[in-house]
């Protein structure tokens, strides 16, 4: 929705500036901007749970959270309107990097989610998802994947950004 409105808004301000041009050759110029928008609602994304990865039991290579199953995987509960239609979508990928900046793990996720609060009831979603939110306007996701890179791990904390929009779908 956001990116119609801005590009209602250029089209109105393109159209502006041509009215404007043609209007100074008579030394007048008046212009008319109309601008519309519809709200669906909101949206909120809460954080019911960060994602843990358990180094105690590191394998040599990677570790592997199962959003359906895995009690270490995040967790983000959607709100908005009851029954309302949504898009999720999100990256695939993202890459932890140590503090040091001398470190990168990589993080392959997966999502899983369900209208109720039961993970194992979740069903795996795929990049681009339309689901409806419950008739009290939730809709949980968990969130899960793989860690890998961590052959040659150095201790300390590592940051990452995971992107995961939500938009209403007319």
């Amino acid at each position: 929705m956001t990116r119609f409105f801005g590009c209602l808004i250029t089209v109105c301000v393109l159209t502006c500036a041509v009215a404007c041009a043609q209007s100074l050759k008579a030394h007048q110029a008046i212009a008319t901007i109309t601008a519309t928008a519809t709200v669906v609602g909101n949206l909120d994304m809460i954080v019911m749970k960060d994602l843990e990865f358990d180094i105690s039991t590191l394998s040599p290579t990677e570790i592997v959270l199962n959003p359906q199953t895995d009690p270490r995987s995040g967790e983000i509960k959607i709100v908005g309107n009851p029954n309302g239609l949504v898009r999720v979508t999100n990256e695939m990928e993202s890459v932890l990097q140590h503090e040091s900046g001398e470190s990168q793990l990589y993080f392959t996720y997966n999502l899983s989610g369900s209208s109720s609060d039961v993970q194992s009831e979740s069903t795996l979603l795929t990049q681009n998802n339309e689901i409806r939110l419950s008739d009290r306007g939730v809709y949980y996701v968990w969130i899960g994947g793989q860690l890998s890179g961590i052959e040659d791990i150095i201790p300390g904390n590592y940051a990452m950004d995971l992107t995961i929009e939500v938009e209403y779908l007319p």
